[in-house]
């Protein structure tokens, strides 16, 4: 593949230093739905992604964050202006805990020739040989072109993974796989970056990344 990188015109990441008590190793929903509380609106925009939040695992299934864990919000740039009043300086709540969101900064989605999600979700898709003709279908829907792998642990098993979402007293689990996807090229890792894979991008399920990243960003379990 081609050594050139390229940035993406539409596209980029919002990211809130996050600083406070441990959050829950399974968060995805609840961010989602704490953010949504201080700013409805974000139900409501499409193309708009949250990353995995980095931090350290513990015992007892939560997320112990670090001076690198951040909020990281994948937007469309002409969406900035509606949901920054919002979220920038104001404080959302997860149980009794309260989180500060400062003034965010802006970092430029870039093209890798390979990229990873932590975990990917599409209905109706369990298995892993189902589920990766899931994957390719929906790339060749946004006519991106390149080699998908679901990631695997050491002991060589797939790296299944599940979302819990809450609703009405209920709750249900979601389970995905983690994936990557190499031999992209730049306006196609682009693409994959903006659009993503799969459903529930709002809540940290199918947003990808470059697969080679600093360490201090690869502590989300």
């Amino acid at each position: 593949m081609t050594d050139t990188v390229i940035n993406s015109e539409e596209h980029l990441d919002m990211i809130f230093k996050l600083r406070g008590a441990p959050i829950p190793l399974d968060n995805g929903y609840v961010i989602y739905s704490a953010l949504c509380r201080i700013c409805p609106t974000l139900h409501e925009l499409k193309d708009v992604g949250i990353h995995p939040i980095a931090g350290i695992p513990t015992q007892n299934k939560f997320l112990e964050l670090t001076p690198n864990s951040c909020l990281k919000i994948r937007i469309h740039h002409l969406q900035i202006p509606i949901i920054y009043p919002y979220l920038t300086g104001q404080t959302f709540e997860i149980g009794q805990e309260s989180y500060q969101l400062n003034i965010p900064d802006y970092q430029a989605i870039r093209s890798s020739d390979s990229l990873y999600s932590r975990l990917v979700v599409i209905k109706g898709y369990q298995d892993s040989s189902s589920f990766l003709e899931a994957v390719q279908r929906q790339m060749d829907s946004l006519a991106i072109q390149g080699n998908v792998e679901l990631l695997t642990r050491q002991n060589g098993t797939p790296q299944r993974r599940q979302l819990t979402i809450r609703k009405q007293g209920n709750e249900f689990k979601i389970r995905g796989f983690g994936v990557k996807i190499s031999e992209l090229s730049p306006e196609d890792s682009l693409t994959l970056q903006e659009q993503g894979i799969g459903g529930k991008r709002k809540m940290m399920c199918g947003i990808f990344v470059p697969a080679t990243r600093p360490k201090d960003e690869r502590k989300t379990p």
